[in-house]
């Protein structure tokens, strides 16, 4: 494959993880807002909860008034101030479990777009096996090297330079968590066993086969054949050729 041919793939492969990028800032944004107001609300049922235990304090200590009148009084809203102050804290609890949940789900958004970042990483490398190192390790680039390139196809080698060490410890992880699991097959982007619901990819040898829905991105089984991102460039391939 001729070098320009390189730089186009590289460049398309760029400006669609671009573009997959366009959504997550107001996504995260959303998840933050929704952090933020369950925060606030916990504080309101915080200060509720303080001055509900320093009224039932209050209620306490007229036990010993010698006021007849006045301690019944008080002891007599003591089982619904006890009651409110219960339901305060079981609101707190579930504001909690709704906050941590938030924040997963960012998270999730976040390690969902660098797993793609992954992927694509793998495809382009399936794909340009050229660029692959022909040693063991890759030569290490000294930390002036970017300073020192003069041209822009220096520049584009030592890129590929690090995608390639970058691939090799991807592999290298991948065996060990094979040999970790024991015979267990591996699927999806993620390398991961199977679980919860799959999606298989009609692609004929395709590496994966099967592949967790959340990995996909897909929110619903598809209709009809589907084809995994490195299946479909192959696809895109043959045609242009």
């Amino acid at each position: 494959m001729e070098f320009t041919d390189i730089q186009q793939d590289t460049g398309r492969y760029l400006q669609e993880y671009i573009q997959s990028l366009e959504n997550l800032p107001s996504e995260i944004g959303y998840h933050w807002a929704e952090i933020q107001n369950r925060e606030d609300q916990g504080k309101h049922l915080e200060r509720r909860v303080h001055t509900g235990q320093h009224d039932l304090t209050k209620i306490h200590r007229s036990w010993f008034s010698q006021d007849q009148e006045k301690r019944e009084k008080y002891i007599k809203h003591e089982p619904n101030l006890i009651k409110r102050i219960q339901r305060d804290y079981d609101k707190l609890e579930d504001l909690a479990t709704e906050r941590i949940k938030l924040a997963e789900n960012a998270l999730h958004l976040v390690d969902r777009h660098l797993k793609r970042l992954g992927t694509e990483l793998d495809i382009f490398d399936r794909a340009h096996p050229e660029l692959r190192p022909t040693q063991d390790e890759a030569p290490p680039l000294p930390t002036n090297t970017m300073d020192d390139l003069t041209n822009e196809e220096d520049e584009d080698e030592a890129y590929f330079n690090m995608m390639a060490q970058r691939q090799k410890k991807r592999k290298k992880k991948e065996v060990q968590e094979s040999e970790e699991g024991g015979e267990e097959p591996l699927y999806c982007y993620c390398r991961q066993v199977s679980y919860g619901e799959m999606v298989g990819c009609d692609g004929e040898n395709c590496p994966y086969e099967w592949f967790h829905m959340d990995c996909t991105g897909l929110t619903a089984p598809p209709k009809g054949a589907w084809y995994c991102d490195e299946c479909s460039f192959r696809k895109r391939k043959k045609k242009k050729l």
